[in-house]
């Protein structure tokens, strides 16, 4: 066939134009494929329940593991050991580990035998026990869990009713905190707080008896305890009504909200409660997580607060002054811990119990 050509431009033309009529048609009538795709697992660890250091046994036993994992690295433990150790029943082991598990803070080695009792820390574990430590040596985290956990033994056992015999509060589970026993001073404190704010009352001492120290729950503790919430809590939500003055060796006074009234008086401001509040700062400044410089501030302005509130004639705008740099110092610490919370709550209520509310 001489003469013949294939016209590759046509050809190209050709290509081109079906090309795009399978672009049209996939636009318009575009192919769907089922397809079914199982979501992957992301781990998910539960975190540590922010409460356990107020379990006597968990917080103990996260404690035990952690010093069993130092002794004996890579080695499962035996949950049933500790529960022998403590006089728990043996039941008691199955039931420890799986709580924990349940926080994400222990993993158990489970076997044929259907065994629950044998676990070893997860890292979570070991940042809680961590935690635990550092609680075991805060005194004020110690001191607000003292107060609670006594008033509310108090009140089980006196059933907000009868005198209790205090120092057996020493024996019972209440008395631990983040795996550690709270010293016999430190629940004498906590009853002389309970007993300051009107929540327990001491039973007179008998000079003729062998030592005792008795107390029972006030209403006002029976309303704390029945309330939910902590003792702190509690007395922050005290409502002061009416206007509140603290005068002393005065006479004519005229209080309240009075217009037109000529007054002339000689008298002194009872500041004692800021005086104490100024030694309760003092007393827990070197466990604020303060840094030497914000430490070395506030007791110097601390210092300016027990003066001014001691002085033979206090003067109510110098201390209200010295009391407000000390909140200034305490609101400049950035580490937030339980005795942190507790002076700015302690502070308020002195503030308002010399001021007013």
């Amino acid at each position: 066939m001489a003469g013949f050509k294939i016209n590759k431009r046509a050809i190209e033309k050709m290509q081109r134009d079906i090309a795009k009529e399978f672009e049209r048609a996939a636009r318009k009538h575009p192919i769907r494929v089922p397809v079914q795709v199982d979501s992957p697992e992301f781990p998910t660890t539960p975190q540590a329940h922010a409460g356990i250091e107020k379990d006597p046994y968990l917080s103990r036993l996260l404690v035990w593991l952690d010093d069993l994992a130092a002794l004996q690295p890579g080695v499962t433990a035996d949950v049933s050991s500790f529960v022998d150790s403590e006089g728990l029943p043996a039941t008691e082991a199955k039931s420890m580990a799986l709580q924990l598990e349940g926080q994400g803070l222990v993993a158990i080695s489970r076997d044929y035998s259907g065994g629950d009792s044998q676990v070893h820390l997860t890292d979570e574990g070991f940042v809680a026990a961590r935690r635990l430590r550092s609680l075991q040596i805060d005194s004020a985290a110690r001191f607000v869990h003292a107060c609670d956990a006594l008033l509310q033994w108090l009140f089980q056992m006196g059933r907000g009713r009868d005198l209790v015999e205090v120092m057996a509060f020493v024996e019972t589970p209440g008395s631990y905190f983040a795996g550690d026993s709270l010293s016999v001073d430190e629940i004498l404190g906590a009853l002389e707080q309970l007993t300051q704010r009107g929540l327990t009352r001491r039973a007179p001492t008998d000079p003729g008896a062998a030592a005792s120290i008795r107390a029972e729950v006030t209403e006002s503790g029976t309303d704390c305890v029945l309330s939910g919430g902590s003792v702190s809590d509690y007395l922050s939500r005290q409502q002061r009504a009416g206007d509140t003055y603290n005068f002393n060796h005065s006479s004519g006074i005229v209080a309240g909200s009075q217009q037109n009234v000529v007054q002339n008086n000689s008298f002194g401001l009872d500041a004692s409660a800021l005086t104490e509040f100024a030694i309760l700062v003092r007393q827990f400044a070197p466990t604020l997580g303060a840094s030497p410089e914000q430490q070395e501030a506030l007791i110097q302005d601390v210092e300016v607060l027990e003066e001014t509130t001691s002085a033979e004639q206090p003067e109510p705008g110098r201390i209200r002054a010295a009391y407000l740099r000390v909140q200034e110092a305490l609101g400049a610490i950035t580490t937030t811990t339980a005795g942190l919370t507790l002076l700015s709550q302690q502070g308020q209520e002195a503030y308002q119990a010399v001021f007013g509310g």
